[in-house]
């Protein structure tokens, strides 16, 4: 269920406070602020473990820069790539808040610098407005909802629409020039398609002078017009 996570349509999505993000984003300014700010800071290394499937969901993570891969490691140290998170994402709130062991492997896929926030962080939050144990709630809620419209879009979306849509949640609105660090393979396993496939939808979207591929990453000329070219 995890491995298309990437796929929702942002289209419909990106008005939600909730798309995809974690809940830190949707918690009012004053109150984010606050939670970060008695988090602790943390920089990590490309390549480096940040958590560990199996390990105790103690803390969340918030991505000031840098990006997480999110998947898991088989027996052989082969990731399955579930998701690739960016700045202003946060990740590890299930494990956390369900106080149940951690469900996946995430490493820094770039050199990246995180806030890690715990329980103490996390009460003080909420003692201090109310509205943070709602917007918790509301951020659970979503994450079902996200699982139901995976189902529904790899029921009716191409492979160019699930690719372009992947590229495009690595991007804010107006963005130009975005590089996104990951390798092809990677990416096939994060779409859920083979690396032939992959290939020929980045193709498509590369004739249209939307996006350059260079050796681990790949360069999003205009994320608007990428957008555009989904809905179209």
């Amino acid at each position: 269920m995890l491995r298309g996570l990437q796929l929702v349509d942002s289209r419909h999505l990106s008005g939600s406070v909730f798309s995809a993000a974690g809940f830190v984003t949707a918690l009012p300014e004053n109150i984010r602020e606050r939670l970060l700010a008695h988090g602790r800071s943390r920089c990590f290394a490309k390549g480096e473990l940040i958590q560990q499937r199996g390990d105790p969901g103690r803390e969340f993570w918030y991505i000031l820069s840098g990006s997480v891969q999110i998947g898991r490691f088989s027996v052989d140290g082969e990731l399955t790539l579930f998701a690739l998170l960016g700045p202003g994402e946060s990740f590890g709130e299930q494990a956390f808040l369900g106080e149940f062991p951690r469900l996946v492997d995430a490493i820094a896929g770039t050199e990246t610098k995180l806030i890690q926030v715990g329980e103490k962080e996390l009460e003080a939050a909420i003692a201090s407005d109310p509205s943070v144990a709602r917007i918790l709630l509301k951020a659970m809620a979503h994450m079902v909802q996200r699982g139901f419209d995976l189902v529904e879009a790899g029921r009716n979306l191409s492979t160019v629409d699930r690719v372009a849509q992947t590229l495009l949640r690595q991007c804010n609105e107006g963005d130009r020039n975005v590089t996104i660090t990951v390798t092809q393979q990677s990416l096939a396993d994060l779409v859920g398609v083979s690396r032939v496939s992959l290939g020929k939808a980045l193709d498509k979207i590369e004739q249209s002078g939307l996006i350059s591929r260079r050796y681990g990453r790949i360069i999003v000329r205009d994320r608007d017009k990428l957008s555009r070219l989904l809905g179209g």
